[in-house]
């Protein structure tokens, strides 16, 4: 396997979840799907209690807030 079929799968099977506080608001987004949820809420609402998290497969990475 290549690194560009490597990519393409890491991709395929990345996903992210956007939380409010403790609560998840969007499950199992994909790359795009979250790009375009994140830049609308983050610039409009809650900026200090939004977070996400970046899966791949089963692990899931918590980043904070921009």
């Amino acid at each position: 396997m290549d690194s560009s079929e490597e990519t393409i799968q890491t991709r395929q099977m990345k996903n992210y979840h956007i939380y409010l506080e403790d609560k998840c608001l969007f499950k199992n987004l994909n790359q795009e799907e979250f790009e375009l949820i994140w830049d609308k809420i983050y610039r409009s609402y809650f900026k200090e209690e939004l977070t996400y998290t970046e899966c791949i497969g089963d692990v899931c990475l918590e980043e904070a807030s921009f």
